[in-house]
């Protein structure tokens, strides 16, 4: 009798024919589970703080239009925002039309934020390590529509 002639045996039972799938499928919805809930489910960021427990995000407050005491009313508009001025300035020469903040020291979350508090949409960056406060609001001629009396 050669070797290569025998058919193979089937040696298990016919329960098993069912059972072997249904316990690999079984096995895999587990893996899944135990993935998506103690892996994925731990890498997820906290929940976020309210403005009311973040600290105040520091700005200067410089009047960008030449109008008088522009800057000090805004800063007073701002008094009961989660927002500290440091100062009040004028900029070198009064060109601004739209209000813009700039990021000095501060980063995104907190930029994110004082957008949100001021309503003022534009932004630019002017990174400087050594400036008095994370931003700088220039307030321009559109400061009316900021500014809710």
């Amino acid at each position: 009798m050669e070797l290569t002639n025998i058919p193979p045996e089937n040696n298990l039972p016919p329960k098993w024919k069912i059972w072997v799938p249904v316990a690999i499928a079984v096995l895999a919805i587990a893996g899944i589970l135990v993935y998506h809930f103690w892996f994925r489910a731990g890498s997820q960021k906290p929940a976020a703080y309210g403005e009311d427990k973040l600290p105040a995000i520091k700005v200067v407050i410089s009047n960008g239009c030449g109008y008088e005491q522009l800057a000090s009313e805004f800063a007073e508009a701002l008094k009961d925002k989660n927002i500290e001025v440091v100062s009040l300035a004028d900029t070198p020469k009064p060109i601004y039309d739209k209000s813009v903040i700039v990021m000095r020291k501060g980063d995104r979350e907190d930029l994110d934020r004082l957008i949100k508090m001021t309503g003022i949409q534009r932004w630019t960056s002017a990174e400087n390590e050594y400036y008095s406060a994370d931003f700088e609001i220039i307030v321009g001629r559109d400061y009316e529509q900021y500014i809710k009396k």
